[in-house]
């Protein structure tokens, strides 16, 4: 009982860590989408580096407002705050678990909330990117802003929803066990 208890231990341990690296990736991700439009409202011209869509305008005479940009880039940076809630979301049901509160309520609402966070993220992104390929009407096709990243996102967000549905279920059986016993 010892060794189960240790390595749950570990494996929250784990996961704290990797919480703590996607917490810091998605910040310093965050914080660059800010600096550029920052740079952005002060200079009220396109700053030097490419925006951050998937959608290439790199090499074509497309010519977007400024006001246009501003408006994709806080879009983005709304989107973008999906995948700290839903790590934070996460995080939540680690603490749940520590705490050896395994089939509960609340594991199952975060875990969906997480899900739904990164599905938000990933399709909000999609949908960004098809609007600014329409603004820009630039013949790029809509099959290259698909990415890894994306298919990851929809996956692990599918995954979490799974995941509560699952815990709710478990939920249903150990009150039908109360029940009898």
């Amino acid at each position: 009982m010892k060794n189960k208890a240790k390595n749950t231990g570990k494996g929250i341990k784990a996961f704290n860590t990797i919480y703590i690296i996607g917490i810091v990736f998605a910040g310093v991700k965050l914080i660059d989408y800010l600096q550029w439009t920052f740079q952005l409202i002060k200079k009220w011209s396109l700053p030097d580096e490419p925006f951050f869509s998937k959608v290439n305008l790199i090499n074509s005479n497309v010519e977007i407002s400024v006001t246009a940009y501003l408006m994709f880039a806080i879009a983005y940076i709304i989107v973008f705050g999906f995948i700290i809630l839903g790590l934070y979301q996460l995080n939540a049901t680690t603490k749940l678990f520590a705490e050896k509160k395994i089939f509960q309520e609340e594991v199952s609402l975060a875990f969906r909330k997480a899900g739904k966070s990164f599905l938000a993220f990933a399709f909000g992104t999609l949908v960004i990117d098809v609007a600014f390929l329409a603004w820009a009407k630039t013949s790029n096709r809509v099959i290259d802003l698909l990415s890894i990243e994306l298919l990851i996102f929809v996956i692990f967000g599918y995954l979490m929803v799974f995941l509560s549905e699952i815990f709710k279920e478990g939920i249903t059986i150990r009150e039908e066990n109360e029940l009898t016993i």
